[in-house]
């Protein structure tokens, strides 16, 4: 008995160091702040000047389409059928056509995931999108060759991506704070993170845009306002170097006041006051708060509820802010049609680059 409790530490130091071995191999391990390749089409121009630009913000679920109940959300659902995939792709690049945007921020793009079939959306976009809107740049913030999660079981591989109508000159990754818990354990998990591109303008100067999906479960941390201000921090930064830029995405929390209007399930597990008042103090965004905290809210909403057979705006996750040298001319949400494609809503802005 003395030996196997000599041998009994050693035996566990050797199962967590193999554990921490394989999670290392399995995962992927971005650096806090790395560069990504951008893809451009050999015609791709600069960002004209002094014109209206155009930009979507979109979760688009990975593509999954709205007849799944996930379970995440309470269902049984985990895989979902790859017709499917290229029908909702197809559907969202037909909305697009119609939409004629010059830059598009997508979160949730599968690539290579079980949970879809394997298929490259990225690749699928590319090959579905107007021809003119296909300069693009992805980044990883789920990636593992295989999560031993139940529901999962296999690859995961899911990005940011930004698609755009001109020239895309330097990306790059920011790793965001990440939610605390056991090392090995969040090693399979999301890596949520900022991807900025820089966007040449005919004149000479710089536009950049930037895309970013924020934690979607704090776990009562304060993960959320560390995340804040982290974007802050890098919004700060390109301020004090003079430099335009419009940032949107699935922020997952709710805009100033709207809490106190929803009813305990719409409110879930976000906070009153919301971590993202401390953006909305410092720059313009939309939806704006007056309209998304007063009687129209509804209409202003981006993440829907299945109620039925049908899916019912409940509250408002996905924003735009625009930096000082940046003038938000206008936006809506497009809801109708949409509800079908995604549990989110596409956020449609349009913006004038002052100078």
């Amino acid at each position: 008995m003395a030996n196997f409790d000599r041998r009994l530490p050693f035996g566990l130091l050797c199962a967590v160091a193999g554990g921490f071995a394989l999670s290392r191999f399995l995962n992927y391990h971005p650096r806090a702040v790395q560069p990504e390749e951008c893809w451009n089409c050999p015609d791709a121009t600069a960002l004209p000047v002094a014109r209206p630009i155009k930009a979507i913000t979109y979760n688009a679920q990975f593509f999954a389409g709205t007849n799944y109940h996930f379970f995440y959300d309470g269902g049984r659902d985990t895989l979902v059928d790859p017709d499917d995939v290229r029908k909702t792709v197809a559907a969202i690049s037909a909305f697009l056509a119609e939409e004629n945007p010059d830059f598009v921020l997508f979160q949730e793009v599968d690539a290579g995931a079980r949970r879809t079939g394997y298929l490259d959306q990225v690749e699928l976009l590319l090959n579905s999108l107007p021809t003119d809107l296909r300069n693009c740049v992805a980044t990883p913030y789920w990636k593992s060759r295989f999560v031993p999660h139940p529901k999962v079981m296999g690859s995961a591989d899911t990005r940011l991506a930004i698609f755009s109508r001109y020239r895309l000159q330097r990306a790059t990754r920011y790793q965001l704070p990440r939610t605390p818990g056991n090392p090995i354990a969040n090693d399979f998990n999301f890596k949520r993170a900022i991807l900025e591109v820089e966007i040449p303008s005919t004149n000479g100067e710089t536009f950049v845009l930037l895309n970013t999906h924020l934690e979607a479960f704090p776990r009562g941390t304060d993960i959320m306002q560390r995340q804040v201000d982290y974007v802050l921090t890098r919004l700060n930064s390109l301020d004090q170097r003079g430099i335009p830029w419009v940032i949107g995405g699935d922020f997952n929390l709710l805009p100033p006041g709207q809490a106190s209007h929803l009813n305990a399930e719409e409110q879930g597990c976000h906070r009153d006051p919301s971590e993202i008042s401390s953006i909305y103090e410092r720059y313009h965004g939309v939806p704006r708060v007056s309209d998304a905290s007063e009687k129209e809210m509804r209409s202003f909403m981006t993440f829907t509820k299945r109620s039925q057979a049908e899916r019912v705006p409940i509250r408002t996750l996905d924003y735009f802010f625009a930096s000082s040298k940046v003038e938000i001319k206008g936006y809506a949400v497009r809801q109708g049609d949409m509800k079908r494609l995604s549990d989110h809503l596409p956020l449609v802005a349009e913006f004038i680059i002052a100078g």
